[in-house]
């Protein structure tokens, strides 16, 4: 994986297109946020809640998932709160003016989760929750269907962590064998404890990241 350090471009090592990281604003966009589409052609800015939402769709309807597009409307929401209202990191590629990839997440410090979900994830986690202090929470990692077998799902979460270096990640999946949950095994997380309901009705697989991971 190459890396582009002026213009946070990162080309992907098999066939898809490059991975570019973007930084939101720091304390959020606000109320002013006025999304750019993929079309447009425009570096460094971030995708617009619509196209998370229909990629995720896209990406949660194939096998295992086979989710229910509801889901991914829940997670356009909380990607846009999250632009809005505080800083995010955001890898994503695109191609044909769409997006085809996208991993974002935000630094978590529980002092600052003062919201349902997050008490709730605290409570199932029990002893283990204080690992997750000062680490980054994945949000979101999802692939265009159609560019299956390219890499780019694996790179884009490469370029993501590769930005993190020096601390911990963390993330909530679905509790079954998929893809992608063998993707993050591969990148060095591990099974923690289960948090708040998935998608599919069971408690939520949590998995951790130390820092000192090594992808095997």
């Amino acid at each position: 994986m190459n890396a582009d350090s002026e213009h946070g471009v990162l080309s992907s090592p098999i066939s898809g297109p490059a991975v570019e990281l973007v930084w939101g604003v720091p304390g959020g966009v606000g109320r002013s946020w006025e999304p750019v589409g993929s079309a447009s052609g425009l570096p460094g800015v971030l995708p617009p809640p619509a196209e998370v939402e229909a990629l995720y769709a896209a990406a949660a309807a194939e096998p295992p998932l086979n989710e229910d597009p509801k889901h991914a409307s829940l997670f356009a929401d909380v990607y846009d709160a999250s632009v809005r209202k505080g800083q995010v990191l955001i890898a994503q590629s695109k191609s044909d003016g769409r997006l085809r990839s996208i991993a974002y997440g935000h630094f978590w410090s529980w002092a600052e989760q003062d919201y349902s979900w997050a008490h709730e994830l605290h409570a199932s986690l029990g002893d283990a929750a204080p690992t997750l202090e000062w680490s980054f929470a994945l949000n979101l990692l999802a692939r265009d269907p159609t560019m299956r077998a390219t890499g780019i799902g694996r790179t884009t979460l490469e370029a993501w962590l590769g930005a993190i270096v020096g601390y911990g990640s963390w993330l909530q999946t679905n509790d079954i064998d998929s893809p992608a949950r063998r993707l993050y095994t591969s990148l060095g997380y591990y099974e923690l404890g289960h948090g708040p309901e998935a998608p599919n009705g069971e408690p939520g697989l949590v998995m951790y990241r130390p820092p000192s991971a090594i992808a095997v």
